[in-house]
């Protein structure tokens, strides 16, 4: 189930942008928001053809750029990989760490980074609009780094 305020977040964007405001782009909203983790605009797609939500693969791909646009996503490149996608609504910043051979991904908050980049940009007259911190690595252990997309959560206090 779509938030009440997140539905009507979307649809003042999508009238203010001139966008049309269909079923479909609320079916892809409510699946997207119901994803845990980190997903390309294929993987949603199968996903909702496997609930027999019937939407064209291209609204799932245009949905979710206008869902990035109204920031109810965040959109990440990671080095290569598809382009991904993760719910922002309801999250605390956080950070991303991929390991650059089996594609597992480690989330981590870390506030001093929020107070640090709040400095510089205060220092510099900047306000901030949006940011993204991505740290590329390797599994030590090559053995143990089995190629599969993984996704993991931690948080590190200060």
């Amino acid at each position: 189930m779509i938030p009440e305020k997140v539905k009507e977040m979307f649809i003042t964007f999508l009238k203010k942008n001139a966008h049309r405001i269909t079923n479909e782009r609320f079916l892809i909203l409510d699946s997207a928001l119901n994803i845990e983790g980190h997903f390309d605009a294929d993987e949603l797609y199968l996903k909702m053809k496997n609930e027999y939500l019937q939407v064209s693969r291209a609204t799932v791909y245009n949905t979710l750029e206008l869902m990035s646009d109204c920031k109810i996503l965040t959109k990440h490149n990671f080095k290569g990989d598809r382009t991904r996608y993760e719910t922002k609504v309801g999250r605390k910043p956080h950070y991303h760490i991929i390991c650059i051979n089996c594609n597992k991904i480690i989330e981590f908050e870390y506030p001093m980074i929020e107070k640090i980049q709040n400095k510089i940009c205060k220092e510099n007259n900047l306000e901030i609009v949006d940011h993204t911190f991505q740290v590329f690595a390797k599994c030590e252990n090559a053995e143990k780094c089995d190629k599969k997309k993984q996704t993991n959560s931690s948080a590190i206090k200060e």
